[in-house]
Formats: structure tokens, sequence, C-alpha cells
């Protein structure tokens, strides 16, 4: 039967819950490219389509009237071009996706109530601008920190009587590698290393940072911090060589580009964010999390015993009184402790690209692993 539609049009059981749930995060997607019926209100509309295809599967009707089901409708409703590319070109995915379909579809009761557990009933679409409202200023607390502990100390690190001089450093670099150096060493004390220009590199850390704070110029005041803080690293050598400072260029970097391009960030007149850089960002906390797990078990076989935490807490640098108090529980209280801690930082971290709540409970656990580093060790 030849028919003709002036939109796509996905044609769904309106009365599964499975189904309803899973349509309502399709329109997010979608917007307004398709529309959606559920068969009971259509059904009768194309009567050459058998009402037991409608009962099994979704059904995609093209504008010039093709018909798709299963998998396939799935797939180009939402416009999936890889995973598309993959149904059609690789073996077997095609046969066996559609396999997996008919199984979810005949237990639907079942796949309704894993869905909402592991999604929450919510079918609003998250839009995570409260997550990068915190992030962003979260970050800028951070770099104030950073740009205030450095201030008072800069002068006699890399001032032109500290440790290990900028205004000696440079000049040696460029003997040695010429205009490579610029390069090699990107830091803005090529124009100027005098002790003024030291602290007032500082100073302008600390006011972008309180600008990036109060949301005004977010992705200007980020460029700056970045650029600054570069600066610093490139000459502070020893003394900012640590991993805490390539992780704060690192996570500084993807925020330039996670932020809103706009003069001030405001909840009514929040912009979309960046998908790509969310998923880095993810992505990089998934790397700093599972390698600081993994470091540990490939290095000292006390790791691998689970003996570290019997001398950890007073054999690190900067032990915190509590630190002391734990340091007295039994060595079995220290064995359970690394093995909870390997869970944290080996498995956990798997669950960032997780459903919703799987996701909440890797936040609170690598929240509170954090949360006992701290009280035990002034980091």
């Amino acid at each position: 039967m030849e028919r003709h539609i002036s939109k796509l049009l996905l044609i769904y059981d309106g009365e599964c819950d499975f189904c309803r749930y899973w349509i309502t995060q399709w329109q997010h997607i979608t917007q307004d490219r398709i529309d959606y019926a559920p068969y009971q209100d259509v059904a009768d509309q194309f009567s050459d389509i058998p009402l037991s295809a409608f009962q099994s599967s979704v059904q995609l009707i093209l504008e010039n009237g093709e018909v798709f089901s299963g998998t396939e409708a799935v797939l180009r409703a939402l416009n999936n071009r890889m995973f598309l590319w993959c149904y059609y070109h690789l073996p077997m995915l095609a046969p066996l996706s559609e396999a997996v379909y008919r199984i979810v579809a005949h237990q639907r009761r079942f796949f309704s109530v894993l869905t909402r557990w592991l999604f929450g009933s919510h079918t609003e679409r998250t839009t995570f601008i409260l997550s990068r409202w915190l992030f962003l200023r979260g970050l800028g607390c951070i770099y104030l920190i950073a740009f205030l502990s450095l201030w008072v100390q800069i002068h006699g690190l890399i001032g032109s009587n500290g440790i290990l001089p900028v205004n000696d450093y440079l000049p040696a670099v460029q003997q040695q590698i010429g205009t490579k150096g610029y390069h090699l060493v990107p830091t803005l004390f090529w124009f100027n290393s005098s002790d003024l220009f030291l602290h007032l590199i500082c100073a302008g850390g600390v006011i972008l940072s309180i600008v990036l704070i109060s949301g005004f110029f977010p992705t200007v005041s980020l460029i700056g911090l970045w650029v600054i803080y570069l600066s610093v690293i490139s000459v502070g050598r020893v003394f900012l060589s640590f991993q805490w400072d390539v992780l704060l260029l690192e996570v500084g970097l993807l925020a330039i580009f996670f932020a809103p391009f706009k003069i001030r960030e405001t909840f009514s007149r929040a912009s979309e964010l960046s998908t790509p850089f969310l998923w880095l960002l993810r992505w990089l906390l998934f790397r700093l999390m599972f390698a600081s797990g993994f470091v540990k078990l490939a290095s000292d076989e006390v790791w691998r015993d689970f003996t570290a935490l019997n001398f950890h807490y007073e054999t690190q640098p900067l032990p915190t009184w509590i630190g002391w108090y734990v340091h007295q529980l039994p060595e079995w209280f220290h064995e359970i402790s690394v093995l909870g801690m390997f869970v944290v930082e080996l498995g956990v971290p798997f669950l960032i690209f997780a459903p919703r709540r799987l996701k909440t409970i890797g936040c609170i656990a690598l929240i509170g692993l954090q949360l006992l580093i701290i009280l035990t060790g002034n980091y």
C-alpha cells in the first residue's frame, strides 16, 4: 500500500510502560524531527501493517511510506549513523541485535522495572546545567587557592634572590636551545621576569579566579587562568612539577571548551553545554582514578598483599591528627581498607559511564574516598 506522510512517524505500544519511558527519552533527542504515536490511536490508518507487528515492536514510517521495525527502526529514528553503519555492514550484528530486541520486547515488564531501577523514574532529559555551574565555581576556588598559596612563596622560590631564579633559568634555556625555548618552555615570563612581574602574574591569577567564581566571562577567565598557570609551571620546575599541577592544567584546558561563551553564566539564560567535552571530563576522571589504583597494584608488593596502610599513615608527608588515630586501628582494618580502596579506584570508575543511579553510587564512593584521604592526610 502506497502512503505518504509529512514527517517521520514512530509508532509504539501506548500501553507499555517500558515503551513510554524510552519514547520520552527519544523525544528529547529527535526534537521535532519525528512524530510519535501509540498504535492504539493510529493502527487503523495503516491497515497493511498487521496488529501483531505493532504489538511486538516499534514501527518507523518514512515520508515515502517505507516501513522499518525493531532495532533498525530505533537506529533510523535516532539517526545514529555510526551504529547504523555497523548494523548494515558488520556480519551477524543485525540478526543478533534484532534477537536481543525480541527478547526485551517479550520481557517488557522485567526490563521496565530494571530501567526504573537503573535510570530512575524521571524522564526529563538531564541538562547538567547545575553540574557545570558547580564545576566551574569549584575550579575557580581551586585556582584561587593555588595562586594565593603560590603568591606568598613565589619570590623565595623563583624570584631574583630565590632558590631557582626564573631570570637565570630563561636566559640559560635560550642559550642552550635558542628559539625552540619559546615553545618548549611556554611562559609569559619571556616578556618580563622581574620580581614585580612575578607578583603581578599571581595577582592576575587571583583576580581571574574571583571573576570565574562570580560567573562573569567564564570562558575568557578560564583562558587567562590556564595561560597564567602554564606560565608559572613552565618555570617553577621542581616546585610545580607534581601530578596535581598537571591535572589542574588538563582540567583547566577542558573547562575552557566546557564553559558557556557569554558575559555571565546564569540559570535563567543557561546555554547548552558541550556534550563531547562533558565526556572528555568523564574520561579524565576515569583515567585519574583507575590509574591511581593500577599504579599501586603494579608497584610495591605491600599494596598487593594489603599491608600498605599498616605504615602509610606514619610515613606520609603531611599526616593529620586524625591519621594518627586511624594508624592505631588493628591490622585487619587496614587490610580491609586497602581492599576497599582498590574497589573504589579500579572498579567504581566504570560507573562513571553507567546509568544514572549507578553513576550516583559511583559519585558517592569517589567523593567518600577523597574525604577519607583529606581527613587522614593533609594533601
